[in-house]
């Protein structure tokens, strides 16, 4: 220490919102020796926490729940934008005494902080919305109770959704953004249908992967970056070998209860420029809509335009000793990253499509001109519509995607000056 200086045992820092969030040091100021506690209050203004609040709608619910609230910014942000009443739980009790001096220093009245162990402290509450940041980093034990995610890493997140059919209303939504597994054996949507157990037809899912990697490629980029130690290293490799383990995706997750006589949604896409939560929101209604029969004489009846970002590949093979086309895929990049591939009668089609026509009319042409089947079912032909503008690869004026999201921007949200949290959390 210095003498006759004094230094601030906290930080304050601005935050989402227009928040002013007080939170722990991320060291001294003189350099000097400084040991972190387990129940650390991570900043709420750095990078995972900012992507994390870029994926929840600001749209209006009237309770919302933020399970592991730390800072208690996702709640507080929620509670003076657009919910009626917000709810922030964390087990650490030092985070709630945090969460609720950032409530009282920013005047926010419809909020609650409460500590316990995920919905504990809420038991018999539901709400129309549900947001959770979970600790997502395999760990053999907890060492940091904001970054550590159980011996598999998915076990917090796990009881989160297993918890949502008691506490999620009809029509509800459940936000995140974490990171899992596809297993040889079984994909994470699948996993996370079974965590839903017996009411999970009850449930949509809609996955927006942000990235999707070998392991390899993981545990390559975390020591590139230089923020993990051996030990984590090895533990991750043998955690993630262990359960056969091909890809890891990390991204954002949908999850809406809906009100039942239909089979459930299940998506999974990759974000691509512009993509937002009212992305993941536009393509939940969008498939709903289209797994309804009736839905048949709307799609035939909507004029489909060409992606502005539209590409069409085509792959060439020797043929009678000749490149021959063998293989088509149109691809988009907007909103999602996205690639149907189809068959050359397919390609005629889509080659006119420019917002002048209805997809009936493209229909009638693809008989007149032998490119498909007198007999070829009208509804089929509509689903492929389903199907091309649920990938953004074609727009309807009828059903237009929402406006871009804008691009985060680090300057927006700054962590206090020489923030050095150690974050082990591989994204």
């Amino acid at each position: 220490a210095r003498p006759g200086e004094l230094f601030a045992a906290i930080t304050l820092y601005p935050a989402e919102a227009g928040l002013i969030l007080a939170g722990d040091r991320p060291g001294t100021p003189d350099g000097s020796p400084y040991q972190q506690p387990n129940d650390v209050v991570y900043p709420g203004a750095v990078e995972n926490t900012r992507h994390f609040l870029a994926t929840l709608p600001q749209t209006p619910c009237e309770a919302l729940l933020d399970l592991g609230t730390g800072s208690g910014v996702a709640a507080l942000a929620a509670a003076r934008r657009y919910a009626r009443h917000a709810w922030g739980v964390d087990i650490a009790a030092r985070a709630v005494r945090f969460a609720e001096f950032n409530r009282r220093l920013n005047g926010i009245a419809n909020a609650t902080m409460l500590a316990g162990d995920l919905y504990e402290p809420v038991r018999g509450l539901t709400f129309d919305r549900i947001v959770s940041h979970p600790p997502y980093v395999p760990a053999a034990k907890i060492s940091m109770i904001f970054a550590d995610g159980g011996a598999d890493g998915e076990e917090i997140l796990q009881r989160v959704i297993e918890g949502l059919p008691r506490h999620l209303r009809f029509a509800g939504r459940f936000h995140t953004i974490v990171l899992g597994a596809d297993c040889e054996n079984q994909t994470f949507e699948d996993r996370i249908r079974l965590w839903l157990g017996p009411k999970q037809a009850e449930f949509d899912l809609v996955m927006i992967s942000h990235s999707l990697r070998p392991p390899t490629d993981f545990l390559a980029r975390a020591i590139a970056k230089g923020r993990v130690d051996f030990t984590n290293l090895k533990y991750w490799a043998q955690s993630w070998a262990r359960r056969d383990v091909q890809f890891l995706f990390y991204g954002s997750i949908l999850i809406r209860r809906h009100t039942g006589g239909r089979p459930p949604v299940t998506l999974r896409l990759q974000r691509g420029a512009g993509c937002g939560p009212q992305h993941a929101e536009w393509l939940l209604d969008w498939a709903t809509s289209c797994a309804d029969p009736s839905f048949t004489t709307t799609l035939l009846g909507a004029h489909p335009a060409l992606a502005p970002d539209a590409e069409l590949r085509v792959l060439h093979r020797l043929h009678e000793g000749r490149f021959a086309a063998q293989a088509f895929a149109v691809e988009s990049s907007s909103p999602f990253n996205s690639e149907v591939r189809c068959a050359s009668w397919l390609v005629a089609v889509l080659s006119e499509c420019d917002g002048s026509r209805t997809w009936q009319e493209h229909f009638e042409r693809a008989v007149r001109e032998s490119l498909v089947s007198p007999e070829a079912p009208a509804q089929e032909f509509a689903s492929l519509l389903g199907t091309l503008a649920g990938q953004g690869i074609l727009r309807l004026p009828e059903h237009p995607l929402p406006p871009d999201a804008p691009a985060l921007d680090s300057a927006d949200f700054t962590a206090p000056a020489g923030a050095a949290f150690t974050n082990p959390r591989p994204d």
